[in-house]
C-alpha cells in the first residue's frame, strides 16, 4: 500500500508505526490483515474474495481469540479486520474488545450496513483506530455496484453517527471503468464530511472481477487519477491518500514531486517498507487461518495459524524472496525503481501464475533501466 501524504509531508513517526517496525526487527511481522469471514450481505461485483457466504473450516470464536492474543503476545500493533463483512461473525465486538485490552490498534473494514448506535458506541468505547467502510459513488452508481437498493442512504447515516462519536472513517473504493468518473464525488463528499483517509484500490481480475477484461482502467485514465490525487497531497493535505494494488503509484509520486520539492523522506520511507510490502512486514490471515504474503492472494498460503508458527512463516522462502526483489522479471527486474517498488506481485500472479513476473499494470510512462 502507497501513502501518498506520508510519503511527501515529512512528519515525526507515530506511535503505531514506531511499534510497527519494532515489531518487524523482533518477528518479522508489522501488521496483520485479516479476513475475519468471507460472509456478506452484498453483491458487489469486483469483490476479489469472490462467494461472499461463509465457508467451512472458518476460524471460530476461541480459535479467534486465541489468534489476537498470539498478536498481542508478539506485539504486533496493528491489527486490519476485514472480510466478507466482519460485522457477519456475532462475536466481532469481542474481538475487538478483545484487542483493546493487548493494546492493539485495529482498523475494522466494514460495508456500513451492519452498523447501529449501540455497534458504533461498541467501535469508539473499544478504541478503534479507524472505521474503512466502501463508497462507490453517489447514490444510484452505489446501489448498483453493490447490488443493494437503499444501501448508500444507510451507509451516509451510519457514517455520520460514527463520525459524531469521534471516530475516525475512511473511505474506500475500487477504481474500476465503472466507479472511475465518481472518484471525485468520492473524496468531496468525504472531506465535507471530515473524512480522514481515502483508500483507492486498482481492480483485480479475481472473484467476481475475474475475466471481466472492460473494467480495467486502461493507463491513460490512471495518469489522469494520479495528477487529480498528487493534487489534494497539495491543496488538501489533511486525508491520507493511500493507494491499493497499484505500488507504482509512489514511483510516479517520485517523479512528479522531485521537480518542486525535496524527496529524501519518500525515499527514505520506500526503502524501508517498500510499496509493495510483501516481506515488509504485513501479513494476511484468511477466514480459516491460512497465512497469506498478500491479502489478495487467498489460494497463496505459506502456512496456517492453527498448526504453523506465525514467526516462521514471515521467513518463508517465497515470502523472503519478494521481499529481496533479486529474481523479478520482465521490466520490474530492470527497473532502477525495483527497491522501492518491485510492482504489485498479486497481478502476475492472478493473470499469468508466476509471482515473480513483470507488473504490467505499471504507472510509469517508461521503464528507466539500471
Amino acid at each position: 500500500m502507497v501513502h501518498l501524504r506520508s510519503l511527501f509531508q515529512k512528519a515525526q513517526m507515530n506511535k503505531v508505526e514506531s511499534r510497527c517496525r519494532k515489531a518487524f526487527d523482533a518477528y518479522g511481522v508489522s501488521s496483520i490483515l485479516w479476513n475475519v469471514t468471507y460472509e456478506c450481505g452484498l453483491k458487489c461485483k469486483h469483490c476479489y474474495v469472490g462467494e461472499t457466504k461463509k465457508r467451512e473450516n472458518e476460524l471460530n470464536t476461541d480459535q479467534a481469540k486465541k489468534l489476537v492474543s498470539l498478536i498481542g503476545d508478539m506485539g504486533i500493533p496493528l491489527l486490519f479486520m476485514t472480510g466478507g463483512e466482519p460485522l457477519m461473525r456475532k462475536d466481532t465486538l469481542s474481538l475487538l474488545s478483545l484487542c483493546k485490552e493487548y493494546g492493539i490498534t485495529t482498523v475494522l473494514s466494514s460495508n456500513g450496513l451492519l452498523l447501529d448506535s449501540e455497534k458504533i458506541g461498541e467501535l469508539k468505547r473499544n478504541n478503534v483506530h479507524f472505521l474503512a467502510v466502501s463508497l462507490y459513488g453517489p447514490q444510484a452508481q452505489h446501489d448498483e455496484t453493490v447490488g443493494i437498493e437503499g444501501a448508500y442512504n444507510k451507509l451516509m447515516k451510519n457514517v455520520q453517527e460514527a463520525i459524531e462519536h469521534d471516530i475516525n472513517i475512511c473511505f474506500k473504493t475500487v477504481v474500476s471503468s465503472y466507479t472511475y468518473d465518481n472518484i471525485p464525488y468520492i473524496v468531496n463528499k468525504g472531506l465535507e464530511l471530515g473524512v480522514k483517509s481515502f483508500y483507492f484500490c486498482d481492480l483485480l481480475e479475481t472473484g467476481r472481477a475475474q475475466g471481466e477484461d472492460g473494467w480495467r482502467v486502461p493507463k491513460e485514465k490512471w495518469q489522469k487519477l494520479a495528477e487529480y490525487l498528487f493534487s489534494k497531497v497539495v491543496v488538501d493535505g489533511e486525508a491520507e491518500i493511500d493507494l491499493g494494488a497499484c505500488p507504482s503509484m509512489a514511483t510516479l509520486a517520485l517523479e512528479h514531486f522531485q521537480k518542486t520539492r525535496d524527496v529524501t523522506h519518500a525515499v527514505e520511507r520506500l526503502e524501508h517498507l517498500s510499496a509493495c510490502p510483501i516481506g515488509r512486514g504485513p501479513l494476511g490471515i484468511s477466514a480459516k487461518g491460512d497465512i497469506l504474503p498478500c491479502i489478495f492472494l487467498q489460494q497463496l498460503s505459506v502456512g496456517n495459524i492453527l498448526k504453523d508458527d506465525l514467526r516462521q512463516a514471515a521467513s518463508h522462502p517465497l515470502i523472503q524472496a519478494i521481499a529481496q526483489k533479486n529474481g523479478l522479471k520482465g521490466a520490474c527486474g530492470a527497473c532502477k525503481y525495483k527497491r522501492l517498488c518491485g510492482g504489485c506481485r498479486a497481478k502476475p500472479y492472478i493473470i499469468e501464475g508466476d509471482i515473480m513476473g513483470e507488473d504490467k499494470t505499471c504507472m510509469l510512462k517508461s521503464v528507466e533501466k539500471q
